[in-house]
């Protein structure tokens, strides 16, 4: 099942809507989580704190980010983490002067702060090329098109280099959802990425935890058995495909 959220900020509050974000209705939406705009430069978002309560109140899980620039320092930082709490944080890393060096100091003071990890938000031609560092956060990857570039976390990897896939995907910077008053961007986990596992994260300090596949290696193992009998299932690749589906019906003498 697919697990669907939104993020949002002062722009989907009063004056520019009718009313604030409702997570109340964005659960009875089938929204899961959402994620909220705490912080750009010196100032946090005028509508976090109400924007927080309501979702905390309704039991959502929610995150914060920051929109980076290149000014930020020590002192902004700390003034963000003071307004966040202990809310896990998201870096949204778009602005064209705005370093990886910069992204890595947050990454430094909030792991130094909270002992944890956050999530970096950068899409396909970031600022500038991300570093090694950079992809140890867990990436939420903006991409509007049916289907991301980059593929989703598998669940196995331990140790994944986040550059190379993501935890959230934006899918769409112009959807519609009861609770919020015009367009709003809207996200999704991995599919391997469970709503728990993100609420463990939220609340335990703890980053996504792998999910042990037990499918893949049973087809892999069926595959070769058949092989060695004779019955061509194709490559052992863990997939179940045209060829593996022949394999067994000759070897089980299954007629459609």
């Amino acid at each position: 099942m697919t697990v669907q959220g939104v993020d949002y900020s002062h722009y989907q509050n009063p004056p520019t809507t009718s009313h604030p974000p409702d997570a109340q209705r964005l659960i009875m939406e089938g929204i899961q989580f959402v994620i909220i705009k705490a912080w750009e430069g010196s100032n946090p978002d005028p509508n976090f704190t109400e924007n927080l309560k309501n979702a905390q109140d309704a039991g959502m899980p929610v995150m914060a980010y920051v929109y980076l620039h290149s000014g930020d320092d020590a002192a902004r930082m700390d003034h963000c983490f003071d307004h966040i709490g202990n809310v896990v944080l998201c870096l949204d890393w778009e602005d064209a002067n705005t370093s990886a060096t910069i992204v890595e100091h947050w990454m430094d003071a909030y792991e130094t702060r909270y002992n944890r990890k956050g999530m970096a938000y950068y899409g396909l031609y970031p600022p500038s090329d991300p570093t090694e560092r950079i992809g140890q956060w867990p990436r939420w990857f903006p991409n509007y098109a049916s289907s991301p570039r980059i593929p989703p976390w598998d669940g196995v990897d331990h140790r994944p280099d986040w550059r190379n896939c993501y935890a959230i995907w934006q899918n769409s910077a112009s959807g519609s959802v009861d609770g919020i008053d015009g367009l709003v961007d809207t996200d999704q986990l991995a599919p391997a990425l469970s709503i728990e596992g993100l609420i463990d994260w939220l609340g335990n300090s703890r980053p996504p935890r792998p999910q042990i596949d037990v499918v893949k290696p049973a087809i892999e193992h069926l595959q070769r058995a058949l092989n060695v009998s004779g019955y061509n299932a194709g490559a052992p690749d863990g997939l179940w495909g045209p060829n593996t589906q022949s394999a067994i019906e000759k070897y089980s003498g299954y007629k459609p």
